[in-house]
């Protein structure tokens, strides 16, 4: 099953194509080495939506500070080898907003920013359209 994490920008990635991702977990999010996973960068923090596509090498969950009050929270933390650094075809919230159709947009569009989840094969497989020629 493939993944997307929306983050906040920018999506940093190392001179051996290799990023850290960190996010919360929504639902059964479960990352597994050689797992597909689409990164999508918010375009209210800069961003520019569906920003990368790439492969899961390392996954763990990691402890973090609460960044309002007090505790801890915990996050699924990738190393992803990205495959593909932007989509032929771009991919924005104002394309999967409401009233579009389809459960791809519905998809896409419901899920929060710094969450990580995964796709059903339908979505991911509209996802992956993007990064392919038409």
């Amino acid at each position: 099953m493939a993944l997307i994490a929306k983050i906040d920008p920018p999506l940093d990635v190392d001179a051996d194509g290799v990023a850290q991702i960190h996010a919360r977990p929504y639902g059964a999010a479960d990352a597994m080495t050689g797992e597909e996973i689409f990164v999508w960068t918010s375009e209210r923090s800069g961003g520019h939506g569906l920003a990368a596509r790439g492969t899961v090498l390392e996954a763990r969950i990691d402890s973090f500070a609460n960044t309002a009050g007090d505790g801890t929270h915990k996050e699924l933390v990738l190393a992803v080898r990205i495959t593909h650094g932007a989509p032929l075809r771009p991919l924005d919230l104002d394309q999967v907003a409401p009233p579009a159709d389809g459960d791809a947009a519905r998809s896409i569009y419901a899920h929060a920013l710094n969450k990580i989840t995964s796709l059903e094969p339908d979505v991911a497989g509209f996802v992956r359209s993007h990064f392919e020629e038409e």
